[in-house]
């Protein structure tokens, strides 16, 4: 009998518990976590009464915000008391969460905008690896030393980097998620439009060939890839060959068909979680100056917590064996592989040796880099490469079937002979600046790193600060423009420090204070590459056979022949926007004058008498 009162008690408070579950159902429609009319008890089916669920005010209750849909917003601190919160395919904004505890299940998603985001000692326990909650005021490093301790993975003690990541979420924020590597991010399909069989794929590992999962090894049609992870496709089984990189930074990415030159053909697959870093970088390792990533002209370097380390292959020794590939891939927090640096100079840098500023021997260390399964960065080359060298290197690449993702550039101004204009204006380099980068943005139509550049070391230090003032907003400004690092010569002009090389100097307080924005803006990406860009105008009759232009390239004036009659034509920049059209009434041939355009690759669409149409390529150089 003494037991009795025991037994009691355990199922009151069972009862009293079950009573106080309540399940999100947007009833209110408002999408107002506050609102009791979005909530109702499973037990009676009633919303609660006024006054239980209200900001910064102990809720007390059991919340399942399950499935919720649309974007569930609190615009207060969630205090939950005594009581408990589970999400679940579900996203919830909030300034902060308190006491308690939280459960972040399979695609459940918060993000918190205050700079004290969990107070109060809230638990927060990861069961899926698909879902975060994202300090948005809240760096990496306060989340370890005051928060990791409440923090489980599957209830197990979280582990920096070894169970939990912490990674950046640009300058000022953090995204705490689970590390564990049956994560499955991506599920492709053989049908089109996410139909057929299925097959899951986790993070981290290469899937390929025999190994991708379901027996799905060339038959990929479609696929959808959750939010914070990216994700490489290829055809052949080592990740070389036609292949193309898809980004899912801010909303899940659904692609309903792959493109022709991957449907059904799909060998090699690499998913693994991306990481957020703004434009502005710095060539060394600390953060001090308000960058959120850095190289070091080396692979041995290794991310922070709030810090991206992106590694270089420097030169042909970086991109030559299985062990070069490996180390890539095993890089925390690396989202991108930069390649060789200033491979276009026989007589320095990492031209000079084993003939790497050979463009063919180049693209042949460079290919092997596509094993990573990474996003892939052009060399590095000095800034009138990419009008000759570095142009002959990709021309090389695409026709192999290389990919590349981003043009890497480094700029001087050497053209304009610094050595006799020590005091040149900042405003004139500035404006010579402006225009190379369009150059080469007209010529390859692929985003930019820019990993070196300065006003240049001949000149003061007031007219590379002058320049400095002009060029960090303006390259704010440019989608184009991914990532930039001011290159420090150390030498008393254009450097972070003075001569005790802890004291900022004027260029290192402006580029410390320079505001920088997101390097990848777009919610996702996945039309950035050389291999994009040619197979999209090859499809209709590429480089045809029965029309030639002469000369290709041009200064501006070409001749258009044909041995079938013409009727008329269309000319296209590289992102397919129309310049120029003409009717020319049946000849087989006519005078084409682009001397009015900027230097670049054009495309010319050619309609024929009996119907048919052609496509080719023009150089104006």
């Amino acid at each position: 009998m003494k037991n009795y009162p025991l037994v009691l008690a355990f199922l009151l408070t069972s009862i009293w518990s079950f009573s106080q579950q309540a399940v999100w159902t947007g009833n209110a429609s408002n999408n107002d976590f506050f609102d009791e009319n979005n909530w109702e008890y499973l037990s009676t089916n009633l919303a609660p009464a006024s006054g239980n669920i209200d900001a910064g005010q102990p809720i007390n209750l059991s919340l399942q915000l399950h499935n919720a849909g649309s974007l569930v917003m609190a615009n207060g601190v969630i205090d939950l008391g005594t009581g408990n919160m589970s999400v679940t395919g579900s996203s919830l904004q909030a300034i902060a969460l308190s006491s308690g505890s939280v459960s972040i299940n399979n695609e459940g998603y918060v993000d918190l905008s205050d700079n004290a985001p969990l107070q109060n000692n809230v638990s927060i326990n990861f069961t899926s690896g698909i879902g975060w909650v994202r300090t948005l005021n809240l760096k990496g490093t306060a989340v370890l030393n005051n928060h990791l301790s409440h923090i489980t993975i599957n209830n197990a003690t979280a582990t920096y980097n070894t169970n939990v990541r912490l990674d950046n979420y640009y300058l000022e924020g953090t995204v705490i998620r689970s590390n564990d590597l049956s994560t499955a991010p991506l599920t492709i399909y053989d049908g089109l439009n996410l139909q057929g069989t299925s097959a899951n794929l986790s993070v981290d590992i290469i899937h390929s060939g025999l190994a991708i999962p379901s027996a799905m090894d060339k038959k990929a049609q479609s696929f959808i890839l959750k939010k914070g992870f990216m994700a490489t496709f290829a055809i052949a089984e080592d990740g070389t060959s036609k292949s193309k990189n898809y980004i899912a930074s801010e909303t899940d990415l659904i692609i309903n068909e792959l493109p022709f030159y991957l449907l059904n053909d799909v060998s090699f697959i690499r998913v693994i979680p991306w990481n957020w870093v703004n434009k502005k970088g710095r060539t060394g390792p600390d953060s001090e100056l308000n960058n959120t990533w850095s190289y070091l002209w080396n692979n041995t370097g290794n991310s922070s917590l709030e810090l991206e380390y992106a590694p270089m292959s420097w030169g042909a020794g970086g991109a030559n064996d299985d062990a070069d590939i490996e180390l890539y891939k095993s890089k925390y927090k690396a989202t991108h592989v930069m390649a060789f640096n200033e491979s276009d100079n026989c007589n320095d840098q990492s031209g000079q040796y084993n003939n790497l500023c050979q463009t063919d021997v180049a693209v042949g260390f460079y290919k092997n880099l596509m094993k990573t399964g990474l996003r892939l960065v052009s060399p590095s080359c000095r800034e009138n490469a990419p009008f000759g060298w570095l142009k002959e290197f990709h021309d090389k690449a695409t026709e192999q079937n290389i990919r590349i993702d981003v043009i890497a550039v480094h700029w001087y101004d050497w053209g304009s002979n610094p050595a006799n204009s020590p005091n040149a204006s900042p405003t004139t380099v500035f404006n010579r600046f402006k225009t190379y980068l369009q150059n080469v943005y007209n010529l390859y139509g692929l985003p930019i790193w820019i990993t070196e550049f300065n006003a240049n070391p001949n000149r003061s230090n007031a007219t590379n600060y002058g320049f400095m003032q002009l060029a960090l907003p303006y390259l704010e400004t440019l989608d184009y423009v991914e990532r930039y690092c001011w290159y420090q010569p150390n030498s008393g002009v254009a450097d972070y420090y003075d001569a005790s090389g802890t004291t900022l100097t004027n260029v290192g307080v402006f580029y410390r204070d320079q505001v920088s924005t997101p390097s990848i803006t777009e919610a996702t990406l996945y039309n950035d590459s050389n291999l994009d860009i040619y197979y999209t105008l090859n499809v209709n009759g590429f480089e045809a056979d029965n029309a030639s232009l002469i000369p290709n390239p041009s200064k501006g004036v070409f001749t258009l022949k044909s041995a079938l009659a013409m009727d008329s034509y269309s000319i296209y920049n590289i992102h397919g926007q129309l310049i120029k059209s003409k009717d020319i009434l049946t000849s087989t041939e006519t005078e084409i004058n682009l001397t009015n355009q900027m230097k670049g690759i054009y495309f010319i669409s050619i309609k024929h008498s009996n119907g048919n149409q052609s496509t080719k390529k023009l150089i104006l150089k």
